[in-house]
């Protein structure tokens, strides 16, 4: 047996990391069952850090408790095997190095000369020469910035883009380590910073919001080079820097884009100011962000003449391009993601409410003659297609689109006979990528804001197609920031806003409760207790704010003459005896985007169906995780409100056994939340089938009990109106978005009306596409169901002839697989190596299976294929 996909802290050979107790995970290969492990660590010299010895337990992680680990340490490490035949097998050697310590900063903050304004200035050039005799034998570079910034060494850019990432600034701020050894020369050096505005002092979410951290940008730095007798030299930014801002961005904003004018160049005509700022830096739990896939355009004419770049994929990035242009000439490049009759639109890029100002997207470039190559440092939108104006001749080949979005290991695929089917995960894919921009944002142009409740209810879907763990143990150390003193939770993490009229919807049921529903999820996922206790101050804030809001009850005592009165007084509950564990204060998102819904109109007024529901829910998973890490008397007390909020629940929504819900998202919500008792969930489940018969199989859930629809559907045994529902291509339906054309997933299930003018909505949405999970949970089967355990259980369905999943796990490759014809179905799976898997047939059989690969059929008449 080997170990395989050895892992720190989820990351491979993770360069400049503060966690000094790392923890190593790896996979196995090649047998059975690990009866033992061992995890030896060594410096760089060879001396060993940590020696686990002999353990017997085939867990596959293990946690560092060596040797106290210093900064800028690097670290090998491998694990033996011992299989079930007492074989020992030694693993090849991975590496991690440890960052910065806080005492080890020996840079200082830097900004430019009069900076500090309340304006939009061009971006900030820094330039620091040094000499070397000979070439150290490691250099590592530690940068930062308050805005966003770009490294050059020896005028070669360093890897990764849009650094240091987003966070909430007030509170964090992270690091990048590069390894720039390769990058040195004897003599002189030179080493280059520009730093544009980001998103600490540029436009944020759906307001724009400017300033919002801080109107005054700053750099940190620190070059460390260490020669084979291991000492070090130290270069970090102070006022010997050169500064100027008089170089070729003249304006730069993370949604606006960029004015670049080639024929400006750097003057470096004085020297930087020190920034009064005292706190440093801290290096990031996960991988950063980076260039992925490129596009070539097509060239496309518009009715009224104009030059359309169609780069055949709607994605988040940037457009690079090499041009010949004449001195002086202006180029501008309008991105946006669909044509309207073949024109270009921006709708996609407006808010829905009319007061709130449009994001530009664009890049605006003045040639400086000759050949040109350029893309831009500190911007990227949501695009597929790019308005081109400036040029009388286009070669389209001169131009490439790049996605952009955090590195990410893709871990999932699934493919059926249904090619819609496929594309729409294909879809969701790319709605990922395009969302997982160092935050799990709504959507990549017109907000860019990391929605908790977008992020909630796509977390399953993300996991089986990506390895988030890293991802999203950062975004949550986000989450963990902006929570209030009272425990509520903003809706969006960082924040883009202050307190001002909206602040009543912070906290909103479905949404704030992402602080219990992800770390739950992950927790259970990856088997890793630290999402709970790392997480644990902000799930018992959330707590302690839900029992308050709950027994806030001021809407009740609202005098005559209050605005809101005569709209929340019809929606009030009448009196029972649980009316303290429902929440009825403050304002609520509640099912967005519901087909039939009108949120707007509906936004006001209270949504006690939807708070009762989520409270009884959290409260559920937190007890569990409670539980786990041993706070029995807490738990009891989650416990206490999950039963009162049921009750609440039943007392208020249900009626004689029924759901009292004239829409699916109640009847989904109630069965997948466990909010009913008994036959009632026979009921609810049969109501909300004739429902989905009733509106030809088209969906009727929002946001928050998309995820939900299909499983509850086949759970109740009403398997082919899932499937139906699943493979409808009318809209309101998933394949309606396949049907017109998209390759992401929108917001909603039409982006165009009915003369094929683009909505104003977004076309890069995956809360939709959480549905997707349905695909590998229920239609493949294949769920985590505990540390090194899986449950099997395929459902097939309709006229798929088949489909396959393979979804490598935290636990290792598994894979399910299955074909059918008129008389017979046939599976085939394979379980990953030490781990073992629950397996349930459609026909009742039921085996637990080990390691290995396995083939069943299962004899069935189907008349409908």
């Amino acid at each position: 047996m080997r170990a395989i996909s050895l892992r720190t802290e989820y990351r491979r050979n993770p360069l400049g990391i503060d966690e000094r107790r790392p923890q190593f995970t790896w996979k196995c290969a090649d047998g059975a069952e690990q009866r033992a492990y061992r995890v030896c660590a060594v410096s760089a010299a060879g001396r060993v850090l940590f020696d686990s010895g002999r353990i017997e337990s085939g867990r596959m992680r293990c946690v560092y408790a060596g040797e106290p680990l210093c900064s800028m340490e690097r670290v090998s490490w491998n694990v033996t095997l011992w299989d079930e035949n007492g074989q020992g097998h030694v693993s090849e050697s991975v590496w991690f190095e440890t960052g910065l310590d806080a005492g080890d900063w020996r840079a200082k903050w830097i900004c430019g000369v009069d900076t500090a304004k309340r304006e939009r200035l061009p971006a900030d050039y820094y330039r620091k020469t040094f000499i070397l005799e000979n070439i150290p034998q490691t250099a590592r570079l530690y940068a930062s910035a308050r805005g966003m910034y770009a490294a050059f060494l020896n005028g070669k850019r360093l890897p990764g883009v849009l650094a240091p990432g987003c966070t909430e600034y007030e509170k964090r701020l992270y690091y990048q380590t590069y390894d720039v050894t390769e990058y040195l020369r004897s003599g002189e050096n030179t080493l280059d910073f520009v730093v544009g505005d980001g998103w600490y002092k540029g436009k944020l979410g759906s307001t724009n919001n400017e300033y919002f951290f801080g109107e005054q940008t700053a750099l940190l730095a620190q070059l460390v080079l260490t020669d084979h007798a291991g000492r070090k030299t130290v270069i970090g930014t102070d006022e010997s820097f050169l500064w100027c801002n008089d170089g070729p961005i003249v304006y730069t904003d993370l949604k606006d884009g960029e004015v670049y004018d080639a024929r400006k160049i750097p003057g470096y005509g004085a020297h930087a100011r020190l920034a009064d700022f005292g706190d440093l830096p801290t290096a990031s739990p996960a991988d950063g962000i980076a260039e992925h896939e490129t596009f070539t355009p097509e060239l496309l004419i518009s009715p009224s003449g104009a030059k359309i770049l169609d780069f055949g994929q709607n994605l988040a990035g940037y457009i690079r391009f090499s041009i010949c242009g004449k001195p002086g000439q202006t180029i501008r490049l309008r991105m946006c993601e669909a044509l309207d009759q073949g024109e270009y639109n921006n709708n996609t890029l407006l808010h829905v409410l009319p007061d709130l100002p449009p994001t530009k997207q664009e890049i605006v470039y003045t040639c400086a003659g000759g050949r040109e190559r350029f893309q831009p440092e500190f911007f990227y939108s949501g695009f597929r297609y790019a308005l081109a104006e400036g040029m009388e001749q286009i070669d389209p080949h001169d131009f490439e689109a790049v996605a952009v979005y955090s590195d990410l290991e893709f871990v999932g695929d699934f493919r059926c006979s249904n090619e819609k089917v496929n594309q729409f995960l294909r879809n969701t894919r790319w709605s990922l990528k395009s969302n997982f921009v160092d935050i799990p944002t709504d959507c990549p142009q017109r907000e860019k804001a990391g929605w908790t409740g977008d992020a909630q209810v796509f977390a399953g879907t993300a996991s089986y197609l990506a390895d988030t763990a890293a991802f999203y143990r950062k975004w949550l150390r986000d989450v963990r920031d902006c929570q209030r003193e009272d425990g509520r939770v903003d809706n969006v993490c960082p924040k883009v806003r202050g307190v001002d009229n909206r602040d009543a919807l912070n906290g909103a049921s479905g949404w704030a409760d992402a602080a219990i529903i992800l770390p739950y999820t992950l927790w259970k996922l990856y088997g890793d207790s630290r999402f709970i206790t790392e997480n644990y101050e902000l799930m018992h804030g959330w707590k302690e704010y839900a029992v308050k809001a709950a027994a806030d009850k001021s809407f009740y005592h609202l005098p005559d003459g209050h605005p809101l009165k005569g709209m929340i007084a019809p929606f009030l509950l009448p009196d029972s005896p649980y009316n303290q564990y429902i929440i009825e204060s403050g304002l609520h998102w509640g099912e967005w985007c519901e087909p039939e819904g009108d949120p707007t109109k509906e936004l006001i007024r209270p949504k006690q169906e939807v708070t009762a529901a989520y409270l009884h829910y959290s409260m559920t998973l937190l007890a569990e995780m409670l539980r786990e890490t041993g706070r029995t008397e807490e738990a009891a007390q989650c416990e206490e409100y999950a039963e009162g909020a049921r009750n609440a629940y039943q007392f208020h929504f249900v009626k004689d056994g029924e759901i009292n819900a004239p829409r699916q998202a109640p009847m989904v919500r109630a069965l997948a939340l466990g909010l009913l008792e008994g036959t009632e969930n026979e009921k609810a489940a049969a109501r909300l089938n004739a429902d989905a018969i009733a509106r030809d199989y088209k969906v009727g859930t929002g946001f928050l009990s998309t995820p939900f629809v299909l499983s509850m559907l086949v759970k109740y045994g009403y398997t082919d109106t899932a499937y139906r529902m699943l493979e409808n291509t009318a809209a309101p339906g998933w394949l309606a978005m396949v049907e017109q054309g998209a390759t992401t997933v929108w917001e909603t299930y039409k982006a165009y009306d009915e003369e094929g003018h683009p909505l104003l909505q977004s076309m890069n949405h995956y809360s939709p596409g959480a549905v997707c999970a349905f695909l590998f949970e229920t239609v493949c089967g294949i769920r985590v169901s505990g540390e090194n355990h899986f449950v099997l259980a395929p459902v097939p369905g309709r006229t798929l002839t088949y489909a396959q999943a393979a979804y490598d796990s935290p636990y290792g490759r598994i894979t399910s697989k299955w074909e059918q014809t008129a008389e017979e179905t046939q599976f085939s799976f394979a379980i990953p190596a030490n781990t073992t898997a629950e397996l349930h047939l459609p026909d009742g059989r039921t085996e637990t299976l080990g390691w290995g690969t396995y083939q069943y059929v299962c004899k069935e008449k189907r008349h409908d294929l």
